[in-house]
């Protein structure tokens, strides 16, 4: 869809109002500020601006437990999180789930690229399956799976944690061999195991802020070894029927490097659906150097609790939220704002 319709824009930007509203901790029914005058806005239907796929949170990391009451959190106050995020009367209506991807679906080596897969499946995902039936029910119909490494014998490291790449992609040999189609296999049997659940994943991602070494699950690669591995898994992932996302950079700039270098590419241009970047390292300062579909796929402001306040100049209030949807929207041009 190259355009959207008045019905369109006008059921987007209802929504995305919300999305600001909510986040910044106002209802649609609050009273004006004192001394703030009211303001009015125009809306052209006759304009037709990018496609909206829609906004949505990620739950990664075992936050999807604490959700679900895994430190005490009482079922009353899980269904009141739950509405605010989910409901579309009473809350965000938020419409996309990030799901993370990590080594709990073959956490032993099989005995080598080419052995049968030993995958195990708990049902569970570190809360993960509960919290997308969750939204399923609320009428949630994108989730997004993206791995934030891949297990840590495929890599040249060893381990999930602490970057390393993955084994088989130029510059990255390994004596255990080729680890990049049992990788892609292993991206596709896990978006199979939701199917299990009555989860649909609509759009799977093989890596997660590829220019960045952390402790945690993480894995890099060059704009170069990203454009070979989707050469790989673009079709396992397309036999699926799933959508590609790459690459999940750290920051916006940083994502204009593996979109530029995926474009320039034929085979690897047909593969990717869309095009995702982070905004922690950089900002949103204009489109990333694609046609296709992009959204801003993750990001929080700095502090360390949840900031209540609309404006309190701290840099992690609601405002900060607020204004980084909107310049995503506008300067962006993106289709598609995933918060952390």
């Amino acid at each position: 869809m190259g355009r959207i319709t008045l019905l369109g824009l006008r059921r987007w930007t209802v929504t995305s109002l919300t999305v600001l509203l909510t986040t910044a901790g106002v209802t649609a029914g609050a009273s004006p500020v004192a001394g703030v005058q009211a303001a009015s806005a125009t809306i052209d239907g006759s304009t037709g601006h990018q496609p909206i796929d829609g906004f949505g949170i990620s739950e990664h990391f075992g936050r999807a437990q604490i959700m679900r009451g895994s430190q005490g959190l009482p079922a009353q106050r899980q269904r009141e999180i739950l509405d605010l995020l989910f409901s579309r009367n009473t809350g965000a209506g938020l419409s996309i789930l990030r799901l993370g991807i990590d080594s709990g679906i073959q956490p032993i080596d099989p005995g080598g690229p080419n052995a049968t897969p030993k995958y195990v499946w708990d049902r569970d995902d570190k809360g993960q399956v509960w919290l997308a039936q969750q939204a399923k029910a609320y009428g949630v119909n994108r989730f997004y799976a993206d791995a934030w490494t891949a297990p840590g014998y495929m890599k040249t490291n060893g381990t999930d944690a602490d970057g390393g790449t993955l084994c088989g992609l130029a510059g990255a040999s390994c004596a255990s061999g080729d680890w990049r189609r049992a990788y892609a296999n292993y991206l596709f049997q896990y978006a199979k195991f939701y199917a299990q659940e009555g989860v649909r994943i609509n759009d799977l991602g093989f890596t997660n802020e590829p220019d960045w070494t952390a402790t945690y699950d993480s894995m890099r690669l060059t704009p170069a070894q990203a454009v070979e591995f989707t050469k790989v898994f673009g079709p396992v992932a397309r036999a699926g029927g799933y959508k590609v996302v790459c690459c999940d950079s750290f920051g916006w700039n940083q994502q204009k490097s593996y979109t530029g270098a995926i474009e320039a590419d034929a085979t690897a241009r047909g593969h990717v659906d869309t095009h995702a970047g982070h905004t922690y390292a950089s900002k949103v300062d204009g489109p990333l150097p694609t046609g296709k579909r992009t959204w801003m796929s993750e990001w929080s402001p700095d502090g360390t609790t949840w900031n209540e306040a609309w404006d309190d100049g701290s840099g992690y209030d609601g405002f900060t939220v607020a204004s980084a949807v909107h310049d995503a929207l506008t300067k962006g041009n993106t289709s598609g704002y995933v918060y952390w």
